[in-house]
């Protein structure tokens, strides 16, 4: 009902034999697809298997290589015997740091003309979840891994010198902060 608008019917419902008529029972969004995002996604969709995702993997194996070399960095883990995943974000994290600490990494990182995130910022930490009355000290996990972990960047046009940039600029801007 949220993407309707808040309406209790959807578009096919409400062409159907005499069921026109609908009512919006809460506040909601528009959030239709436009055709022309559909057709963008279409033609994504036939090329992710065989390029995207290799693309991608492609990536993610050189991240592996550079920081599996270095025992301060806990490298996510996205293949196993029984899944993968699909490469679109890689949070690496750096073991028995603060959030401080990670935060000025981030700091020299970007000082580097790199461009770095975090995923994803646990939802108890967000105002509007405060205000429900969830509390950050009750999920210590969640804040840990938080706390240590860094997005590198992959995206499709990422070139191996700029994948270099970036593992680079992360192990300068470790040693830098961590000594």
């Amino acid at each position: 009902m949220y993407t309707l608008h808040g309406q209790n019917k959807d578009a096919l419902a409400k062409t159907q034999k005499g069921n026109w008529k609908y009512d919006i029972v809460e506040a909601g969004y528009k959030c239709n697809m436009t055709d022309m995002s559909a057709a963008i996604g279409l033609v994504e969709l036939e090329r992710y298997d065989n390029d995207t995702q290799l693309k991608r993997k492609l990536i993610f194996d050189t991240y592996q290589a550079a920081f599996l070399k270095d025992n301060r960095f806990q490298v996510p883990v996205y293949h196993t015997d029984s899944k993968t995943g699909c490469y679109h974000l890689y949070p690496l994290r750096i073991k028995g740091i603060t959030e401080q600490q990670r935060d000025a990494i981030m700091k020299e990182i970007f000082d580097c003309d790199v461009s770095v995130n975090v995923h994803f910022i646990p939802v108890p930490a967000m105002t509007f979840y405060k205000n429900l009355g969830y509390d950050l000290k009750n999920y210590p996990v969640t804040y840990d891994n938080f706390s240590r972990e860094i997005s590198l960047p992959v995206f499709y046009n990422l070139t191996d010198e700029q994948t270099q940039t970036v593992i680079n600029a992360v192990i300068s801007s470790v040693n830098k902060v961590l000594g």
